[in-house]
């Protein structure tokens, strides 16, 4: 008689125990690594772990892209931009004392040429109707959310007079944190109202409460913890009144990533950090919260 194959069974998710744990290692192995460059204060080492997680945010975004043959060459330009970007960026600020104030400029440089380089590759190519579009829009799509809107970190970082860069990115990096873990736990255990189920199913509204309440009481211990100052030209009050926009905006980027995911059929757009997924999993919310506050600072100050 011919052998008889037996089922495979279907693979088992992790628990959620196991994923919050692999989730807990990887962000402490993060802020482990952001707390030593803030208290050294080495400003170059935080450029240089943006410029890192930029590029690969970028390389990781294009590759949501590789199903298509005809994005190979937009997808090699813009991971190219982006390393240019961040370069030039790290080069500035190593022969010049006042970059904040070029990074305007490198942000002009980026969207004009970038812009006019996409169309470069659609007449380098033959035109097929809507799949050229398609590259064209996604080519400077990619560079609006993974270059410009990241580059926003350094904005932060190199505010100048008008604010304290280092504590104010640690302090958004924070709030915004609580609440994407706020999101999980409170989503994990009491979640029963559904979000946005055709984008993201497991997404709640208890969820996006606890998403607002973890933001605040991480407002409130950076507060706490920091002298009476140090986020200026934040107040107590602004500060506390701006936690829960930046959890609106954490659960906005978080549902922003979900769009471009499900869009992809694809869970994680990466695999590079245990229990979180990919670079664009872990900046997702970063990439709404910190240039709105940003511009904040700059109407404040």
């Amino acid at each position: 008689m011919p052998d008889v194959m037996s089922p495979v069974p279907p693979a088992t998710s992790p628990s959620k125990g196991k994923v919050f744990l692999s989730r807990l290692v990887s962000t402490v192995f993060l802020w482990a690594t952001l707390t030593v460059a803030l208290w050294l204060d080495l400003d170059w080492l935080l450029l240089g772990m943006m410029a890192v997680v930029g590029v690969l945010g970028t390389w990781e975004y294009v590759r949501l892209q590789r199903e298509d043959e005809g994005a190979g060459a937009y997808s090699k330009l813009v991971v190219i931009l982006s390393a240019g970007y961040w370069a030039a960026l790290l080069g500035w600020y190593a022969f010049t004392e006042n970059v904040g104030a070029a990074l305007w400029w490198l942000d002009a440089a980026l969207l004009v040429i970038g812009g006019q380089a996409v169309f470069f590759m659609a007449f380098r190519q033959g035109l097929e109707g809507e799949k050229t579009l398609r590259r064209v829009f996604n080519g400077f799509f990619a560079m609006v959310y993974t270059i410009f809107l990241w580059g926003f970190m350094a904005k932060l970082l190199l505010a100048g007079e008008a604010a304290n860069g280092s504590m104010l990115v640690l302090t958004v990096i924070l709030v915004t944190k609580f609440g994407d873990m706020g999101a999980y736990l409170f989503g994990s255990w009491l979640g029963k109202h559904k979000m946005v189920p055709h984008i993201s199913p497991a997404k709640t509204w208890e969820g996006f409460g606890g998403a607002v309440f973890s933001s605040c009481l991480g407002m409130a211990i950076m507060l706490l913890v920091l002298e009476p100052g140090t986020l200026e030209p934040f107040g107590n009050f602004e500060a506390m009144a701006l936690a829960p926009f930046i959890a609106v905006l954490g659960v906005m980027g978080d549902l922003a990533e979900s769009v471009l995911k499900r869009c992809h059929h694809i869970k994680d757009s990466g695999h590079k950090l245990p229990g979180i997924g990919g670079i664009l999993d872990l900046t997702d919310s970063l990439l709404f919260t910190v240039p709105v506050v940003y511009l904040f600072i700059i109407l404040f100050a």
